[in-house]
């Protein structure tokens, strides 16, 4: 059984579906990693600290601590003791979160932070550099994607749903542009592990990927 799993993959891949779905089989701890740094630009603008000032954004990292905990079956996020799954989902925390996100010492400091949770159970971790940065020794590496129309389709309905009326270029374009950007940056850039298990999930359903996952999981091969 590995019992330390890392999910990577571009945006739109299914990673947190998969990966949230995929921990409550295997009975493991799923930890968005996405949802921690939103956690920390929701701290950032609660505290009206400015994050391109590096003296008060390091002041600031040392009064955070973040843990997730199994609720409902679902994995939810806490900061500083208080539940937040719902708070860094506001609009105010979506503007600033990719700033945030390439700020390198945010980046250090999630990445420890990220590892110990990792490995203080069996888990499932989810982001776009854990099998290269975070969890480098995960027992089992895996690297969803899929062709960027499925993916811009997959978000463009999404969005659809949730009454926000966008074209479907649009978002094929955002898609894209997102490749390049995550591809691209300096710090940690979006790959596959070179001993990741690479799945294409564009002709797969949900539940196919997860099942196919599991069995990986559970085979001590």
């Amino acid at each position: 059984m590995k019992s330390l799993i890392a999910i990577d993959g571009p945006a739109g891949a299914g990673k947190s579906t998969v990966a949230h779905l995929l921990a409550k089989k295997l009975s493991y701890l799923y930890i968005d990693t996405g949802a921690m740094y939103r956690a920390i630009t929701y701290y950032l603008i609660k505290q009206g600290i400015d994050y391109g000032d590096s003296e008060a954004l390091k002041q600031a990292l040392e009064k955070i601590d973040l843990h997730f905990q199994v609720i409902d079956g679902a994995s939810v996020i806490f900061l500083n003791g208080k539940r937040c799954d719902e708070e860094i989902r506001q609009t105010m925390v979506n503007q600033h979160v990719s700033p945030v996100a390439k700020i390198v010492a945010v980046r250090l400091f999630l990445k420890k932070k990220q590892r110990d949770l990792a490995q203080s159970t069996s888990s499932v971790t989810e982001g776009r550099d854990i099998g290269t940065v975070v969890l480098p020794d995960a027992d089992l590496k895996i690297f969803l994607t899929a062709r960027p129309e499925i993916r811009a389709q997959r978000r463009w309905k999404e969005l659809k749903e949730k009454g926000i009326d966008i074209s479907y270029s649009d978002v094929l374009g955002n898609v894209i542009e997102r490749d390049t950007i995550d591809s691209t940056r300096s710090e940690a850039p979006l790959r596959p592990a070179d001993d990741a298990l690479m799945v294409d999930t564009s002709d797969m359903s949900i539940e196919e990927v997860v099942n196919f996952l599991y069995q990986k999981a559970v085979d001590d091969e």
